[in-house]
C-alpha cells in the first residue's frame, strides 16, 4: 500500500498536550504510533553530564493516509487549548486553586535552589528524576536534584510545593 508509511503528526514536549492528542486520535478510531523522545543537545552549557540533561519530549505518527483526519484531531486540541489560554484571564481565584495541577502556573522567575528541601521522589535512575522535574517545571514548580554521589537519585521541592509535586510525581509514576 503506497500509503502504509508512518508520518510525524506531531512532536513536543508538551506532557498534556501528548495525552490530549492522544485521546483524540482515539475518539476518532486512528491508529498511531508513540514515542518518547529525547533532545541530548538540550542541555549542553550545563555542568551536568550531557546524558541526564537531555531535553524530554513526545512524538505522535499515523498512517500517510489517516494523516488528514489526524490533523483535524490536532487543530481540535490545539483550539481547546487556546480556548483555555484565553479563559483563563478570567478565571476565579477559587476555580484556580479547586485545580491543584494548573498547568497554567508559571515558575518562578527568581528562586532559591537551596529552599527546594522537601523530597518528592527518590530512586535509582537518573533519567526518571530528571523527566520528573521537567514535569514540575511545566506545572510551575521548581525543582532541584541534589549531586551527592553514591546515593539514590532524589528530586525536591520548595515544602510549600510538596503537595503539589507529590501529585504530579504520583501521577506519572503510577500511569
Amino acid at each position: 500500500m503506497p500509503n502504509d508509511s508512518l508520518e510525524i503528526l506531531w512532536r513536543g514536549g508538551d506532557p498534556a498536550k501528548f495525552t490530549a492528542l492522544q485521546a483524540a486520535l482515539r475518539d476518532e478510531s486512528i491508529p498511531f504510533w508513540q514515542t518518547q523522545v529525547y533532545d541530548p543537545a538540550g542541555g549542553f552549557l550545563s555542568s551536568r553530564p550531557y546524558y541526564l540533561e537531555a531535553t524530554p519530549g513526545f512524538e505522535i505518527r499515523v498512517h500517510a493516509c489517516d494523516l488528514e483526519r489526524a490533523n483535524g484531531a490536532l487543530q481540535w486540541v490545539e483550539s481547546k487549548e487556546s480556548d483555555v489560554n484565553i479563559s483563563s484571564g478570567t478565571t476565579s481565584l477559587s476555580a484556580r486553586e479547586h485545580d491543584r495541577l494548573d498547568a497554567r502556573q508559571s515558575l518562578p522567575h527568581v528562586w532559591n535552589a537551596n529552599e527546594a528541601t522537601a523530597e518528592v521522589w527518590a530512586g535509582e535512575e537518573d533519567s526518571m528524576a530528571e523527566y520528573l522535574a521537567s514535569a514540575l517545571r511545566e506545572n510551575g514548580i521548581p525543582s532541584r536534584i541534589p549531586d551527592e554521589p553514591g546515593h539514590r537519585a532524589r528530586l525536591c521541592v520548595r515544602p510549600h510545593d510538596l503537595m503539589r509535586a507529590r501529585e504530579i510525581a504520583r501521577q506519572i509514576t503510577e500511569g
